[in-house]
């Protein structure tokens, strides 16, 4: 139980490190996809923030989730999936459980 507390643990540690190394990278290197990534974010973040929900809610959900937030999010997420992955095929080719 340790191991797998220890391994979710190093994974949200190592994605957001990870996560904001990819970001920065993608942003140098593919400078289109990243402006394709941002405006993707503002569609959601003007979608998220436009729901008709009374000020007292909407009013934290448009402070919540910003484009940054959620560029920032989405390269986290990815990092994630790529560990569990790694990790899934590191137990699977070395017999551990």
């Amino acid at each position: 139980m340790l191991t797998n507390i220890t391994l979710a643990t190093l994974n949200i540690f190592l994605s957001l490190v990870f996560g904001a190394i990819a970001l920065v990278i993608v942003s140098i290197s593919f400078p289109d996809t990243f402006a394709a990534i941002l405006n993707g974010a503002e569609w959601v973040e003007q979608a998220l923030g436009n729901t008709g929900l009374e000020n007292r809610y909407n009013n934290w959900v448009r402070f919540l989730i910003g484009e940054e937030q959620l560029t920032f999010m989405l390269f986290t997420i990815i990092m994630r999936v790529i560990f569990a992955v790694v990790v899934t095929f590191g137990r699977r080719m070395f017999g551990a459980a």
